[in-house]
């Protein structure tokens, strides 16, 4: 992790890979490595799944230095929080104590909380305990905890809406993650866009209109005011990645309104970009931040994750060959080496 930063970026982003993934083609859950939990003997009131789950997230935190970021995969706490997910309704009160635990090491290490994309089954419980953890702590002006926003979910729009309408009248700043879609494999078909291209619009709008600060009815001269948004771009598509970093240069040039922004790119993966991002931000002080993603858990852990990824870059056409390669490598490589982290 210091490596990356003498590197040049600005930190390390740290997912814990346990997680629950639905499969809709099957209609079945399945989640790597959460059967080795042992059950006999655990009280009615503390879920040992949510007990595992919470040590693995803080050991992660324990991981991290200023600047850093941790990727949180809430499905990873088992059946009674995924259960709630799917219907949408409070989680287990274990879980969410567990989770402001997270929160609070986390900012107190000066690092931030991205609250991943899970399966659409569980996607609006999701984005709703995102919602309430950014309305709790982030209310200093900047955002300590991020959602996660899938461009290529048809839904996003009005999700991405009624959130910025939360943040401007409840006065915090909105973590605003983008990513283009992580369960293209497992996922109803009808709720992703159509074509490769609807995405990459989807995609790219929501990162210029956050940019500009126009977006979704907020900003310019018509809409509601802008709330306070900082912005994440996740994406290994070049393309989008220098039109938003062209748009952030341009409008800081200008002295027009923006928002802060980083990029970020997994470990392995997008190397051109991540350091093409880089030599820009060094060649000016516009002031991009750069990170990149690492994974660690156990074996069954990683590689489940590892697979999906891998399915996700051999599914999505806006992957390139060269990149499903990488994580194939990546894969093998961790395989042979034992390496998990």
């Amino acid at each position: 992790m210091r490596a990356m930063k003498d590197m040049g970026f600005k930190g390390t982003i740290l997912t814990y890979a346990k997680e629950t993934v639905y499969d809709h083609k099957n209609k079945e859950e399945f989640g790597l490595g959460m059967n080795m939990i042992p059950t006999k003997g655990a009280s009615s009131t503390e879920c040992p799944y949510i007990t595992s789950w919470k040590q693995g997230t803080l050991d992660t935190v324990k991981l991290l230095g200023e600047e850093d970021q941790l990727a949180v995969k809430i499905t990873g706490a088992g059946p009674r929080v995924t259960c709630a997910l799917a219907d949408n309704s409070q989680p287990p009160q274990q879980f969410l104590d567990a989770v402001d635990e997270i929160v609070r090491d986390c900012k107190a290490r000066g690092a931030k909380i991205l609250i991943d994309a899970e399966s659409q089954r569980f996607q609006a419980g999701t984005l709703r305990i995102g919602l309430d953890l950014m309305r709790k702590y982030n209310r200093d002006g900047y955002a300590v905890v991020y959602n996660t926003y899938q461009a290529y979910l048809k839904s996003t729009p009005t999700s991405l809406t009624c959130h910025l309408a939360s943040a401007l009248d409840d006065s915090f700043t909105l973590g605003l993650k983008v990513v283009r879609g992580a369960y293209l494999a497992t996922d109803e078909r009808s709720l992703i866009h159509d074509t490769k291209e609807e995405t990459d619009e989807a995609y790219d709008s929501i990162a210029a209109g956050a940019l500009q600060q126009q977006l979704l009815g907020f900003g310019g001269d018509e809409g509601r005011p802008f709330p306070s948004v900082n912005l994440l771009l996740a994406t290994h598509n070049k393309h989008s990645a220098k039109k938003a970093q062209k748009l952030y240069r341009q409008r800081k040039m200008q002295r027009l309104p923006t928002v802060p922004v980083s990029f970020a790119q997994l470990h392995g993966m997008s190397d051109q970009v991540s350091f093409g991002l880089l030599a820009l931000n060094k060649s000016d002080d516009a002031g991009i931040s750069v990170y990149k993603c690492s994974t660690w858990g156990t074996m069954a852990e990683c590689i489940g994750y590892l697979s999906r990824r891998v399915l996700e870059n051999r599914d999505a056409a806006s992957r390139t060959t060269d990149e499903y390669k990488a994580l194939k490598t990546e894969l093998w490589r961790r395989l042979r080496m034992g390496v998990w982290i």
